[in-house]
C-alpha cells in the first residue's frame, strides 16, 4: 500500500508535499466534484488508509475489526461494522461524510435511523456532532491518513473522457479479477432485460411462445426497426397467425398487411395477391393494420430493410409451426442456427421491396442475423422465463448458448479491444456492453471491480496521472 501524503507543519514540510496536500484537501472538497463521499467508503471499506495509531478526534484509540458493508438504500452508508473503541466494543453502522458538519446539514441527528451509528467517518473534521439521543458521536478524519495518488486516481477516473474512463490504466494493470466479474455483469445485464419480458409474458397471458414471437419480431427489426416489429407483434397476435401456420402465402399476407404495407397500389402480381389474401382475412377477423409511416427505410443495408425482414420472419413462422417450441428447447448453438436458417420466399430472390426488381439474389436469413436473434430474443427469453418459474436449468442454457456463440461485431466491442480486453464470445461481449453502458458511462466507477482493483493496487497509485 502507498504511503499516506503526511501533513507537516509548513515550515517544516518540502513544498512539494505542502502543495499536493493543498490540492488533496481542495480537491475533495470542490462542490463542483460530486463524488468525494463514495471514494471514502470505499477507502474506509477496503482499509486503504493509514491505520497504524488510528484514533478519534478526541484521541480514544480505535480499532477497526471490520469496516463494514457499503449499502446503497436509504440510511447509514455502512451496515455490520464491528469496532474497538477506548476498549469497548461496538457492533453498529458507519456513516461516512467529506465534513463533519454535512451530519447536520442533512438533518441526521433528528433521524432515529441514524441513532445506531457507532463512528462518523470524514475526511475533515470541522464540528462536533451527536444523535437524535444526544449522543457525542465518534469521528474518525481520514485527511491526514490517505494517499494523494489514490485521489488523483479516483479523479482521473471520474473525470476521464475516453471511451471509459479507466481507458489510461487499463493497460497496465492485472486482468485476474476481470472474467468473474465479466460474468456478474453478464448476469446483470439478462436481469435487467428480465423486467421488460417478465411484463410482456403477463401481458400475453403467461404464454412463452407468445412472449418469445413477440422478442423475436423487435429482434427482426434490428436496432432501427425494433419499435415498427414490435407494433407489427402487437397487431398481428400469435394466436392469429397460428391459425393459418401451413399456409405460407396468408402468413405471408397477414404479416405485410399488418405492417401496413398493403394499403398503396402495387404492379407487381405478388403483392396484389397478398393484398387480396389480408383483405379477406381483415374483413373475417376484424384486423387494424398498423401505419406504414412507423417504418424506417433510409441508410440502411437492402438486406436489412424491413419488407426482407418480414418477408424472412414469416418463413420462420411457418418453419417453426407457429409455436416457437423447437427453439426454447434447444441446447446448442448449432442447433437454433440449422432452425433459423430461413430464406424469404421465391419473389424476394429478385426483389428488396415492393415492385422493384433487383438482381437476383435469395434472402437467407444470415448467420450474423441469426446470431443476433438469439442474443436478444431467444436467451433474454429463456433467462427470463428460468427467473419467472423457478426453473434455474433454462437460466444455465441461455448462459450456456451465449458462451457458445462468437461476440458480436461492433464499434463498441472495438473499442474494449484496443485497450486489451477482447470479446471472445457473445457472453463476454455481452457484459462488456453492459459494463460500458451501465458503469463507464453513468461513471458508477466505484461499483465496478475493475476501478477499484486501481485504486487498491500500488500498480493502481504509479498509473494515476499527476495532478
Amino acid at each position: 500500500m502507498s504511503q499516506p501524503a503526511l501533513h507537516l507543519p509548513a515550515a517544516y514540510a518540502p513544498l512539494s508535499l505542502v502543495h499536493r496536500a493543498a490540492q488533496q484537501r481542495s480537491l475533495l472538497l470542490d462542490p463542483g466534484f460530486p463524488y468525494g463521499e463514495e471514494l471514502l467508503q470505499f477507502i474506509w471499506q477496503q482499509g486503504l488508509y493509514e491505520q497504524h495509531a488510528l484514533r478519534t478526534t478526541d484521541g480514544r484509540p480505535v480499532q477497526v475489526l471490520r469496516s463494514g458493508r457499503i449499502q446503497q438504500h436509504s440510511g447509514p452508508d455502512l451496515e455490520g461494522a464491528e469496532l474497538r473503541i477506548d476498549g469497548q466494543l461496538w457492533h453498529g453502522t458507519v456513516e461516512v461524510h467529506i465534513r463533519s458538519s454535512e451530519w447536520n446539514s442533512h438533518g441526521h441527528q433528528y433521524d432515529p435511523a441514524y441513532g445506531n451509528v457507532v463512528l462518523h467517518v470524514v475526511y475533515e473534521h470541522d464540528a462536533e456532532v451527536r444523535t437524535n439521543s444526544g449522543r457525542l458521536l465518534p469521528t474518525v478524519e481520514l485527511m491526514p491518513r490517505i494517499s494523494g495518488e489514490r485521489i488523483a486516481m479516483h479523479q482521473a477516473l471520474m473525470r476521464g473522457q475516453g471511451f471509459v474512463p479507466c481507458a489510461r490504466q487499463l493497460s497496465g494493470m492485472d486482468h485476474v479479477l476481470t472474467g468473474p466479474w465479466l460474468e456478474r455483469v453478464l448476469v446483470e445485464r439478462l436481469e435487467r432485460k428480465t423486467t421488460a419480458v417478465e411484463q410482456l409474458y403477463e401481458q400475453l397471458g403467461r404464454d412463452a411462445s407468445a412472449t418469445l414471437y413477440h422478442m423475436l419480431a423487435r429482434a427482426f427489426g434490428m436496432k432501427v426497426n425494433a419499435e415498427p416489429f414490435a407494433m407489427l407483434a402487437h397487431a398481428l397476435p400469435l394466436r392469429m397467425v397460428q391459425r393459418y401456420r401451413d399456409d405460407a402465402l396468408r402468413t405471408e399476407a397477414l404479416l405485410f398487411g399488418q405492417a401496413g404495407m398493403l394499403q398503396v397500389d402495387h404492379v407487381d402480381e405478388h403483392p396484389r395477391l397478398l393484398q387480396r389474401e389480408h383483405a379477406l382475412l381483415q374483413r373475417l377477423h376484424g384486423l387494424r393494420p398498423m401505419p406504414l409511416a412507423a417504418w424506417k427505410f433510409g441508410r440502411m443495408r437492402p438486406a436489412n430493410l424491413p419488407t426482407v425482414r418480414i418477408a424472412q420472419f414469416a418463413r420462420l413462422i411457418t418453419r417453426c409451426d407457429g409455436s416457437f417450441a423447437d427453439l426454447l428447447q434447444a441446447t446448442r448453438a448449432d442447433e437454433l442456427y440449422a432452425l433459423l436458417e430461413v430464406s424469404a420466399g421465391d419473389y424476394w430472390t429478385t426483389h428488396f421491396t415492393f415492385d422493384r426488381p433487383s438482381r437476383s439474389q435469395p434472402k437467407h436469413l444470415g448467420r450474423i442475423a441469426a446470431q443476433h436473434l438469439i442474443i436478444n430474443a431467444l436467451v433474454p427469453t429463456l433467462f427470463a422465463l428460468g427467473r419467472m418459474l423457478g426453473r434455474q436449468p433454462l437460466c444455465d442454457r441461455a448462459m450456456d448458448i451465449l458462451e457458445q456463440l462468437p461476440a458480436e461485431h461492433n464499434s463498441l466491442l472495438e473499442g474494449w479491444s484496443i485497450l486489451g480486453l477482447k470479446a471472445d464470445t457473445a457472453a463476454r461481449g455481452q457484459a462488456l456492453i453492459e459494463l460500458r453502458n451501465s458503469y463507464c458511462v453513468q461513471k458508477r466507477c466505484m461499483q465496478c471491480t475493475i476501478a477499484r482493483q486501481l485504486l487498491r493496487s500500488p500498480g493502481g497509485d504509479r498509473c494515476a496521472p499527476s495532478t
